[in-house]
């Protein structure tokens, strides 16, 4: 099958392109990440038989549920001897992560998600070369991401297209994540109009009013209603919301960790703020991590304030 390489690019192009702006809709308030797998596996190629190879994966996690990437593999198949075929694969892909199990407020998510491809598959055949040819490539992959900590996960995974009719791969991927949307302003030194509220979230938890007890779910909104009044009765004002976590181990991946947990409480606090008719323009986010701990580590009553969430609020110019 012959096939046009700028045809080819610009169709890939437009698939990566196209799954980008509809995974990237509604998820300002998320930090994306790269990622990157290697792994091995075996593939049915159609005409060529069975091929054992390995696989290069990086891709970027646009939203909670979506990722776009792309995949590179090197197979073998062997027949007679001196007539070996080697084959290279590349192609960019969508990720759809449509079943998510545990939640963040149980730690790391399990994944389990649907992938489509499109890219080259170039067959190499024997040390004389002939019969060589290349071939359009269509993929579709199901498999489950399975973390193995903060950073690094395995996925195992099944696939079938054209012209790999199917197979199977494992692979182990480590996270980078890219930097925390964060806005840091200068210390307020200014008196605020009105007393520092409290948003308190649960352990290990970053969705707001989840797995806490009704009190503190009353709290919680009157906290939100009256700051959403008084800004929204006073425009030149801004509200600061800083994100707090609560430090309990000495692993050094814990404050990157507790970073990005203070951030997720941050912005869901944002949120309702917006929700309730706060313009962007009013809030300010900032995140601390555990390094703002109220309490001492020891005083288990209390562990809930270091999960907090503050909301202050200081006229525009002292930001």
């Amino acid at each position: 099958m012959k096939i046009r390489k700028k045809s080819v690019l610009l169709l890939l192009m437009l698939f990566l392109i196209l799954g980008g702006m509809y995974a990237q809709n509604g998820t300002s308030d998320w930090n994306n990440y790269f990622s990157i797998n290697a792994g091995v596996g075996t593939n049915f190629i159609l005409v060529e038989g069975m091929s054992v190879g390995i696989t290069f994966e990086p891709k970027y996690a646009l939203s909670p549920l979506f990722m776009v990437g792309g995949k590179g593999g090197l197979h073998f198949s062997f027949e007679n001897e001196g007539n070996n075929i080697i084959a290279l694969e590349s192609q960019g892909f969508f990720r759809w992560n449509f079943l998510r199990l545990g939640g963040e407020q149980y730690g790391h998510t399990i994944d389990i998600f649907a992938q489509g491809g499109i890219g080259f598959l170039g067959a190499f055949r024997g040390t004389d070369v002939k019969e060589s040819r290349s071939s359009l490539l269509f993929d579709l992959t199901a498999g489950v991401t399975i973390p193995l900590g903060s950073i690094w996960h395995i996925e195992p995974s099944i696939r079938g297209g054209y012209p790999f009719l199917g197979g199977a791969s494992i692979t182990v991927g480590r996270r980078f994540n890219t930097p925390q949307r964060v806005r840091e302003i200068p210390v307020i030194t200014r008196e605020v109009i009105d007393r520092a509220e409290y948003i308190i979230f649960a352990s290990n938890n970053t969705v707001y009013n989840n797995r806490i007890d009704r009190d503190a779910v009353s709290l919680n909104e009157l906290a939100i209603i009256q700051t959403a009044r008084i800004l929204r009765e006073n425009p030149d004002f801004i509200v600061r919301i800083e994100g707090h976590a609560n430090p309990v181990t000495n692993d050094p991946d814990e404050p990157a960790e507790l970073l990005s947990i203070s951030t997720a409480r941050a912005n869901q606090v944002a949120a309702q703020l917006r929700a309730r008719g706060v313009p962007e323009s009013q809030i300010v986010i900032a995140a601390h991590g555990g390094t703002r701990t109220l309490v001492g580590a020891n005083d288990y009553d209390r562990w809930n304030m270091n999960r907090r969430v503050e909301l202050i609020i200081v006229p525009a110019g002292d930001n």
